[in-house]
């Protein structure tokens, strides 16, 4: 009997998809830190990921796409760099500028259709010529466009801290959250800026900023209320708390709208805080509606339903309660979320606190 010759799993079949590396991992934590500590857990992270640099590609249809053992990369025609494997986001971008459905080349086609339809559409693209990929390490971690200005973690947290350090709100800063990944996010506290809204029941003013090394986010500076015995966060309405910057020309006008949006953030914030206090004595009179109504997914509007009851100590929904009760439901439902959709829950948190108590600009 002929023996049958071995084959490592780890080498695909001709008909099997070639694939990409994931991204950054992304993690959330809560904690209560000081910022330089904070900051330090930032830089740590990333630099973890991979050292970065930029390779900037005058032509990208001077590049073809190529298999790197089982994985999807990009390596210039004339060889004179390695091949490098592309990353979830990076192939992303790379499919968005050949308009071209990403999930379905990557997924659904065997690894010679898709070199040959991914090349094909390089030499055919009016949309490739000046790029820079992003990478990490020898991976490309994005694809971004010739104009994009990074602005790495070490710059953004030093522009910071140097903003609080001039304020007089360094030492006074307080570090409730920390996200990396390919959207960092640095949740700021300060605890000599709060107000009891109920017995026992403190919460304090706050500040977001988030950004992303991968042409995930522009960077977004986000006032914040911080209620204390739960940690829930809720952000101010988007159109009246949040400043924000594409990575875009020079990097010190990015430094410089920073240090422009961060007081402004934090005044607007304090301003919300009259609102939160009086939404204690603000009556939803149909609450399901009201949950109904909220921007949420059926999973998120089931587990709002579940925080009210619990917040309440009552066994079912109630047909009314009150707005800050509804509103910290749906923060406290954020908090079991991915880090970007958090964020977006809490907001919509702040857009119902506006709507019902008159605060709309």
């Amino acid at each position: 009997m002929l023996a049958t010759p071995h084959t490592s799993r780890a080498v695909p079949s001709r008909f099997s998809p070639l694939t990409v590396r994931p991204d950054m991992a992304s993690s959330w934590s809560d904690a209560d830190t000081d910022f330089d500590t904070a900051a330090d857990r930032i830089v740590k992270a990333h630099s973890a990921d991979g050292e970065a640099r930029d390779q900037p590609i005058l032509e990208l249809r001077t590049w073809a796409m190529t298999a790197k053992g089982e994985h999807l990369a990009l390596q210039p025609i004339a060889g004179h760099l390695p091949a490098r494997v592309l990353r979830a986001g990076a192939f992303s971008n790379l499919m968005t500028r050949l308009n071209a459905p990403a999930e379905f080349v990557r997924d659904r086609l065997p690894a010679p259709l898709q070199l040959a339809t991914v090349n094909y559409l390089l030499t055919q693209s009016t949309s490739t010529k000046s790029a820079t990929l992003r990478l990490r390490g020898e991976e490309i971690a994005s694809l971004v466009s010739d104009r994009y200005t990074p602005l790495e973690p070490e710059e953004l947290l030093g522009t910071v801290r140097g903003v609080l350090d001039r304020q007089d709100m360094l030492g006074r800063a307080r570090v409730r959250s920390i996200a990396t990944g390919t959207v960092d996010v640095l949740r700021l506290v300060f605890p000599g800026e709060e107000r009891a809204i109920q017995i026992g029941d403190v919460t304090a003013v706050g500040l977001d900023i988030s950004t992303s090394c991968f042409a995930r986010s522009a960077l977004h500076v986000r006032g914040l209320l911080w209620r204390l015995r739960c940690t829930n966060g809720l952000r101010v309405a988007e159109h009246r708390g949040q400043l924000s910057f594409r990575h875009v020309g020079d990097i010190q006008r990015m430094k410089d709208g920073l240090a422009e949006a961060i007081p402004s953030c934090i005044a607007r914030a304090r301003g919300v805080m009259d609102a939160w206090e009086r939404s204690v004595h603000v009556m939803i009179d149909q609450v399901s509606e009201m949950v109904e109504s909220l921007q949420l997914t059926v999973a998120e509007r089931l587990l709002v339903e579940e925080e009210l009851t619990a917040e309440l100590g009552v066994p079912d929904l109630p047909e009314s309660a009150s707005l800050y009760d509804v509103t910290n439901a749906v923060t406290a439902a954020a908090r079991q979320a991915e880090p970007a959709r958090r964020l977006e829950l809490e907001t919509v948190a702040g857009e119902a606190l506006e709507r019902h108590t008159g605060q709309s600009s």
